[in-house]
């Protein structure tokens, strides 16, 4: 859901505020490393927190009706995510346009344009709501850029609420991606990015698929899938790759993807 929740954020700056492509929407931890690291203007949201809103929880059952029948059910509980919003840029003037364009556009969208979400998340209900809060309201964003060990700079709160159903069932695997940066010496520059994928390995009908070989093409990393159809692969760069997959006694099928992505579930005829 947060992986949805910050493309969702990406895409309204990108199309409601006129932001070009070539400005970054990221949302890693803003360390001085990380900043040092930027190659192209960047807006930034650091997700500082996830605290329920007890203010607007509801204790009443609810009654859905649906195929003749009604039902009773718990109301869904409201979360916030605070992110802290900053404009790392090497220019001053840039930050501090790409910020004030940010805040506008935030301020705007109190409830987010259908265009902008998924399809998990325009039928949330309550909808996805966003503010933008007093700094007292939330942590001290100056402690924050020294917890970083980041000189600090001009940076927002905002919020994003979302419900939250007790009765969610997961269906994506636990390890998605995961990134080590490796550096030559401490405190050195990075010399070196291996990233860990991991994802399932289904049928068209759904069922999970055992004992598939799962490797990346012209390379030796590779994979077998356990007894729920999952893999874990590691050692694999970031960007566009082709992942080469055989389930037991079938051919070879290779799959296009993307590096970091929210999914890398992969089906087999």
């Amino acid at each position: 859901m947060i992986d949805q929740i910050n493309e969702t954020l990406r895409a309204l700056l990108h199309r409601s505020a006129g932001i070009p492509e070539e400005v970054d929407v990221r949302f890693d931890m803003p360390t001085r490393q990380w900043i040092d690291s930027l190659v192209r203007p960047t807006i930034s949201f650091f997700l500082l927190g996830v605290e329920e809103n007890t203010d607007l929880r509801e204790t009443g059952m609810q009654t859905v009706r649906g195929s003749g029948r009604a039902e009773k059910r718990m109301p869904p509980r409201r979360f916030d995510l605070r992110y802290m919003v900053s404009a790392p840029t090497t220019s001053a003037e840039d930050e501090h346009l790409l910020l004030w364009r940010a805040l506008v556009t935030l301020l705007k969208h109190p409830q987010f344009p259908p265009e902008v979400l998924t399809e998990e998340l325009r039928v949330l209900d309550p909808p996805l709501a966003g503010r933008v809060e007093k700094t007292e309201m939330g942590p001290n964003l100056l402690d924050v850029w020294s917890g970083l060990e980041a000189p600090p700079r001009p940076a927002l709160l905002y919020v994003v609420t979302v419900p939250v159903e007790l009765d969610f069932a997961f269906q994506a695997p636990l390890v998605l991606t995961r990134t080590a940066r490796y550096a030559s010496m401490p405190g050195g520059p990075i010399v070196a990015i291996g990233v860990h994928i991991g994802g399932i390995v289904r049928r068209r009908d759904g069922s999970a698929v055992p004992g598939a070989s799962v490797s990346l093409a012209g390379r030796g990393a590779s994979a077998v899938t356990d007894a729920l159809g999952r893999f874990v692969l590691a050692g694999v760069p970031e960007g566009k790759i082709s992942l080469a997959v055989r389930p037991p006694g079938g051919d070879v099928r290779e799959y296009t993807i993307e590096v970091p992505e929210g999914t890398y579930d992969l089906t087999v005829d």
